[in-house]
């Protein structure tokens, strides 16, 4: 609990330094736009404008996001983080094309615009801002897993990238007389236009459903393996219902003679061990008994199938003896075109090397 108000506190920081920086950035380049007559210096402060927007869209997303669960929503309302930053993507397109229509009617109907080096040294100290901004937000986006925040520093990183052909413009007209602004104006249109589809692309990937990071998935299965009872771990299944929000369920190998207590000990500690370290709810613990005597046998079948193309893991080899019959799971590649294929390959591999018993393999995701 302490980790999340620590994290909201980290976000709702970030997005007033973002509003505040973008307020005084919105000020002085408006002032500058109407000095110099410049359609792009304007619209360079219609982009910075929708930061602050956006921010204030982030910290409202927060707000709701960080609601207690309820009868309606028992997982709580961290999805709500992926609705803001999808509001955040869309005013950024709206903001881009507005600008768009702005910069064709001066490219249609141009005015003189008139810089200084004055505008130049404020043009490069807004633009040396606007990077330390989106450096900063998106920083803190990245270490607390915010996605809107993430999407707020990405924008002023490519606002400082936009205010740079502002500045080129201006040099350009001081030291050679060469009037650019409305083609730099459009330009910049079509950036903000082009990031913001990003965005709303990349935020769609998680209100769809987006692969945990291995890393992530990795480091969990390896605390689980460090319990005493576990054999080995596989299927670990992790819902997200917000940003560092997860709900799962895992399979554990463990010894056939452990009895009923003794597993339900030990699905105590696995759960307690992720919650605390994690901050996942395991809220089913699966179990695949292994028999300690047919050890070299799952050996010699992972051994046979794991070279075999497409197949990235063989696990949950269960043996029986008596009926002479193998159970076992398969997580075969998402590239694979051909998954069926690749089993009849596997299950083929497998009668040759083991004539007496027959196979019956389980397809499994790469999750």
């Amino acid at each position: 609990m302490e980790h999340k108000i620590n994290r909201q506190n980290v976000i709702v920081k970030a997005s007033l330094v973002g509003i505040v920086v973008n307020i005084f950035l919105v000020i002085i380049k408006a002032i500058l736009g109407m000095i110099a007559g410049s359609i792009a210096i304007l619209l360079d402060a219609l982009n910075n404008l929708t930061d602050v927007v956006s921010s204030v869209v982030t910290i409202v997303g927060l707000f709701f996001a960080s609601k207690k669960p309820d009868k309606d929503h028992p997982l709580g309302h961290g999805r709500f983080e992926y609705i803001s930053a999808g509001i955040v993507a869309i005013i950024i397109i709206y903001a881009g094309i507005t600008a768009a229509k702005e910069a064709f009617e001066k490219l249609l109907d141009p005015t003189e615009t008139v810089y200084s080096i004055y505008t130049i040294i404020m043009l490069v100290a807004t633009i040396i801002t606007k990077f330390i901004l989106g450096s900063y937000v998106k920083n803190r986006g990245e270490k607390y897993s915010s996605s809107a925040l993430v999407a707020s520093g990405l924008d002023a990183i490519n606002d400082a990238c936009v205010s740079c052909t502002v500045l080129l413009s201006a040099i350009l007209y001081i030291f050679a007389h060469v009037q650019i602004d409305a083609v730099v104006g459009l330009l910049i249109s079509v950036l903000i236009i082009r990031a913001g589809i990003e965005l709303l692309i990349d935020d769609l990937k998680d209100i769809i459903g987006r692969s945990p990071e291995r890393e992530f998935t990795d480091s969990i299965k390896e605390l689980i393996r460090e319990d005493e009872s576990v054999i080995d771990v596989h299927d670990l299944m992790l819902h997200n219902y917000g940003p560092q929000r997860f709900l799962g369920s895992v399979v554990v190998d463990i010894d056939a003679n452990m009895s009923a207590d003794e597993i339900d000990r030990m699905s105590h500690r696995i759960k307690d061990a992720v919650l605390e370290k994690y901050d996942v709810i395991l809220n089913g613990i699966g179990i695949c008994s292994m028999n300690s005597e047919h050890h070299d046998m799952r050996l010699e079948i992972t051994r046979r199938l794991e070279h075999i193309d497409h197949i990235i893991q063989v696990h949950g080899i269960h043996i029986d003896e008596e009926k002479k019959s193998v159970d076992l799971d398969l997580i075969i590649d998402f590239d694979d075109k051909y998954p069926d294929l690749t089993l009849d390959h596997a299950l083929m591999h497998l009668t040759e090397a083991f004539p007496d018993y027959t196979f019956k393999i389980h397809k499994d995701s790469d999750i």
